[in-house]
């Protein structure tokens, strides 16, 4: 049950909590500027006030979280971004990343600020995408690539139910506080181009290009912050790839070679033949499983273990 009430305050507090905000912000600063909108919307109790301001800020909320993943695309620089203006970009975020990468070799007292902000990059170059908060998520997204020749997005199902609860707590909570910030970066900038809008026209105030300058400021600070709350998140899904790889080993039926190397190969296998099926691919894999006695002896020396303990 408490997991439940978790997963609801984190959506709540997440998209419903900055739809809240945005719709207070317009019915305070935007509707008593544009006359033309008092005959539209009529309401006249107090109840029925709160309940149109319910309903809004709901459908709004539910919008943000549906389409959730299309916003951290467009964020990313994935969707909506021209090939022109995507090379471009890369090629900006290529040569931050090496200045960043010197700066970490000079050493010295900026040697650490510069290590901050290179983990916010992926390893390799190939994997740089054009903006600033796509390179933060997919500095984690490849973690476990990079590392153990795991793919964490493929298996991320799988990993997720070997970690132990609270690491799951801590990725669910990280990611609400990315989510939130970029409600917020979406919100603030529709509610910039709305009130800039009804302020060129002739049916708002000259007042609300003030409202509107805001909103656009308020639209770069939210974007700041969700590229750096993405460093909790961060840290968790490293945390996630580095105890969980070894349960999610076990409960695939899979040995974990004694050296990194070898265990980089077995991850290979598995993931390729998570995602492809491959027979061949299979049989590469069967080497790393472990016999269905070799299981049972492990487990019957688990409880002799904890027997022992109890003892």
């Amino acid at each position: 049950m408490s997991d439940i009430v978790k997963t609801f305050w984190g959506k709540l507090y997440a998209w419903a909590l900055p739809s809240t905000f945005f719709v207070g912000a317009f019915w305070l600063l935007v509707y008593p500027s544009v006359p033309c909108l008092h005959g539209a919307i009529r309401v006249s109790s107090s109840s029925e006030k709160s309940a149109l301001f319910v309903a809004i800020t709901a459908l709004i909320a539910f919008t943000l979280n549906s389409c959730s993943a299309f916003l951290y695309r467009v964020l990313e620089g994935y969707l909506l971004w021209p090939k022109c203006v995507q090379k471009v970009a890369i090629k900006r975020q290529l040569r931050l990343k090496h200045e960043l990468q010197r700066d970490v070799d000079n050493g010295g007292w900026a040697r650490g600020l510069a290590l901050e902000k290179l983990a916010r990059y992926p390893m390799r170059d190939e994997q740089v995408v054009p903006t600033r908060f796509g390179n933060a998520i997919r500095s984690f997204e490849t973690y476990g690539k990079t590392r153990f020749n795991l793919d964490s997005q493929t298996l991320w199902y799988e990993l997720c139910a070997s970690a132990p609860k609270y690491l799951q707590s801590a990725i669910e909570t990280a990611r609400s506080s990315v989510d939130f910030f970029v409600a917020m970066t979406y919100l603030s900038f529709l509610f910039g181009l709305t009130s800039l809008f009804l302020a060129l026209s002739r049916f708002g105030s000259p007042k609300l290009f003030i409202v509107s300058a805001g909103a656009f400021g308020l639209t770069l600070l939210s974007h700041w912050f969700a590229v750096r709350t993405t460093a909790e998140w961060s840290y968790s899904v490293q945390a996630l790839v580095n105890i969980g790889r070894i349960k999610l080993a076990e409960q695939l039926g899979l040995r974990v070679p004694d050296t990194l190397e070898a265990e980089k190969e077995m991850w290979g296998f598995a993931t390729s033949y998570v995602f492809w099926s491959k027979p061949e691919i299979g049989a590469k894999l069967d080497p790393f499983r472990t016999s269905s006695g070799n299981t049972g002896k492990v487990a019957e020396e688990k409880d002799s273990d904890a027997e022992d303990g109890q003892d």
